[in-house]
């Protein structure tokens, strides 16, 4: 893959901080997540991958079906897609990709947080903003060594408690050290709920 086939930002933090790896929602680019990234950890270094995929006008990193459920098989070629960028680019760059930490947020999060409960992501470590169950995974490795931190609000029109009940579950089953994080919010991320997810980056012995 080259480089010039992706649309991405890159920003040099000091190599004694793990870098961030940054995904978008619905209808984000490259430059979205930027300021919280370097909120989050100012001294990382930062690495944001936009979506390929354009559905109904909107940045998207897999499709729904026409029936508007999520495409499985879309999830699947994009992901692949995804990962084989971050592999490029973390190469360009001089980046180990093992120790970033994944922040995603709505459909980027979605993206993110299927890969490592589907035991195909390097990535150890992730902070996910209002993110969902996409489908149940049909092999579910253990991750022990894999630490994550979700939020979701209590008045999101798009999570239900259900879904988000159901994704703790499943981080839960595979043994992974996870941290929810529930506030009295809808689908837009707060000011509250960035500093829990800064705290807790700055406890988690990642950075």
């Amino acid at each position: 893959m080259k480089t010039n086939d992706i649309n991405y930002e890159f920003v040099q933090g000091s190599a004694n901080a793990a870098p961030l790896l940054l995904l978008h929602g619905t209808g984000g680019d490259e430059k979205d997540l930027l300021p919280i990234g370097h909120f989050l950890s100012p001294e990382a270094s930062l690495l944001s991958i936009r979506g390929r995929l354009i559905e109904n006008g909107l940045t998207r990193y897999f499709k729904h079906t026409a029936t508007g459920g999520f495409d499985l098989d879309s999830l699947t070629q994009e992901t692949n897609w995804l990962f084989n960028a971050i592999k490029t680019l973390t190469n360009e760059h001089g980046l180990s990709i093992s120790e970033m930490i994944v922040v995603g947020y709505s459909n980027g999060a979605n993206v993110a947080a299927k890969a490592i409960l589907a035991g195909i992501s390097p990535i150890k470590t992730g902070i996910f903003f209002h993110p969902m169950v996409l489908a149940a995974n049909e092999a579910t490795p253990a991750i022990p060594d894999t630490k994550v931190w979700l939020s979701h609000g209590n008045q999101d029109p798009i999570v239900s408690p259900a879904n988000f009940n159901a994704l703790k579950t499943m981080f839960q089953k595979q043994q992974a050290d996870m941290t929810a994080y529930e506030a009295n919010q809808s689908h837009n991320l707060s000011e509250n709920e960035l500093e829990a997810a800064k705290a807790w980056l700055s406890t988690s012995g990642r950075i």
